[in-house]
């Protein structure tokens, strides 16, 4: 469950264009990952997206075209995402 509450700020570090959408890295060293899982919901700007890979600091998920259309600032390089987690 979300509670609305911005936890950290992340940065969209690489965006990496998918058949039916995009795939985006986002670094967020200050969001905490050690208990982030693969598979795991993190909202972004309000929107949730499922981590599909993580490293140290960071992970990526991939945004379907429908969502991109819907949103704002999830489809810019470098731009700062309002995050928290599930």
């Amino acid at each position: 469950m979300f509670t609305g509450i911005v936890a950290a700020l992340g940065t969209i570090s690489k965006i990496t264009p998918l058949a039916e959408g995009v795939r985006l890295s986002v670094r967020a060293p200050k969001l905490g990952l050690g208990d982030v899982a693969l598979g795991d919901s993190i909202a972004h700007n309000g929107v949730c997206l499922t981590v599909i890979a993580k490293r140290k600091d960071s992970y990526d998920v991939d945004v379907s075209r429908l969502t991109l259309d819907c949103t704002t600032g999830l489809d810019q390089l470098g731009a700062e995402v309002n995050l928290e987690k599930a």
